[in-house]
């Protein structure tokens, strides 16, 4: 890791406000090539062009692709078009409209769906655009929100209620992911198997819980992922729903048949969130007859051998659904409705740095120690977060 320090989205309507004064310079996490980031203190403030809306970065979090870019994982090189600026989970304030904008109003907080779309090809046409067959990634091939400044398309801004405070608001691009997977089949009063409880994982167990399914299975290989897991159960408020397995390799099949016996026949939904190529084959082996299976991890190899795919698969009428991104945007309005309502995500940040250490971020994430690392530029400049 090198280490150099559809529809539009709901917006505001509201007249320009002069008297905002930015800067010509600013921070930014830049990466000028493959395999290779940088901590910048002299990057140009983007300009918003035309239909475009620059946000003041309040807060940012580091996603896992994040880690992977700065270590220069090879999964992702065919994504990356260097040199671009990293970061895609963030809020912040609006700071400037680009021509044609009428909203939202300067110094709304926002944050703003980093999947820039077509909005022309047929998944687009259908009302999909999350899966466009044309998208772009601000943080991955265009400029992301690891900065002081971030421009984004007008309609990808989601405006944000006041009672979602800023260190929650810095990482709705992954629960959105999270509330996506979570509300792809229905779970109210269903067995639940979540596997992998990293942060997103974490979340889809809260979410899946808060939705009121009635049994929630999270298995893991990690030491400090399964401690996690326990200890929410114990203070989480999941009562007697909520069980956590270990999965280790000499008895996985035994974990298996276990799980299958004690619900009956298997979970009604399995969540595959790791991507790992084995807890995907054990979701849909611990999948009842005419059950989901759910699948947002992304195996690290372009292959997954699914076992026994006739039994398990077609002679047992299961649906396998895949899920990439967040849909625009209902997933966001689901998202803050539950925030409204009530859903807790405040014990994932485990960690809370200025942006000019990044690099202690990724060390943190990278060995385990933490769930979110959240980010924030203005601690570079003596400011301090406006939520707790």
């Amino acid at each position: 890791m090198s280490d150099n320090v559809s529809e539009t989205a709901p917006s505001l309507a509201a007249p320009v406000v002069a008297g905002r004064s930015t800067p010509t310079t600013m921070n930014a996490v830049v990466v000028p090539e493959f395999g290779h980031w940088e901590y910048r203190q002299n990057v140009a403030v983007p300009e918003p062009a035309a239909g475009q809306v620059r946000i003041a970065v309040k807060a940012c979090g580091i996603c896992g692709t994040d880690v992977h870019i700065a270590k220069g994982d090879a999964s992702l090189k065919s994504l990356l078009a260097p040199p671009f600026i990293q970061g895609h989970e963030f809020c912040g304030e609006v700071d400037k409209l680009g021509e044609g904008v009428i909203g939202p109003a300067i110094g709304q907080l926002v944050s703003a769906e980093m999947h820039e779309v077509c909005g022309t090809c047929p998944a687009c046409l259908d009302g999909k655009a999350h899966a466009c067959a044309n998208t772009k990634y601000r943080g991955l091939n265009q400029d992301g929100s690891f900065a002081d400044y971030v421009v984004v398309s007008a309609s990808n801004v989601v405006c944000l209620p006041p009672e979602v405070p800023v260190r929650i608001a810095a990482f709705l691009d992954p629960l959105g992911n999270a509330v996506h997977t979570a509300c792809k089949v229905p779970v109210t009063g269903k067995t639940v198997l979540v596997a992998g409880y990293g942060a997103i994982g974490a979340m889809v167990v809260e979410i899946v819980a808060f939705l009121g399914a009635a049994e929630i299975h999270v298995m893991d290989v990690k030491g400090k992922a399964l401690r996690r897991a326990e200890e929410r159960a114990r203070q989480g408020g999941f009562g007697d729903r909520l069980f956590v397995h270990r999965v280790e390799s000499a008895h996985r099949n035994s974990l298996c048949e276990n799980l299958i016996a004690a619900t009956h026949g298997g979970v009604d939904v399995a969540m595959e969130i790791s991507g790992h190529p084995d807890a995907i084959n054990d979701c849909i082996r611990c999948t009842r007859a005419a059950g989901d299976v759910v699948l947002l991890g992304l195996p690290t190899d372009s292959a997954v051998t699914l076992q026994d795919f006739g039994q398990n698969i077609i002679f047992r009428g299961l649906t396998l659904h895949a899920v990439i991104g967040r849909e625009m945007y209902k997933t966001w309005d689901t998202m803050l409705d539950l925030l409204r309502r009530g859903l807790r995500t405040d014990f994932l940040v485990t960690s809370e740095l200025a942006l000019s250490e990044i690099g202690e971020g990724y060390r943190r994430l990278a060995a385990g120690t933490e769930q979110k690392v959240v980010l924030y530029p203005g601690w570079d400049r003596g400011e301090r977060p406006s939520a707790p």
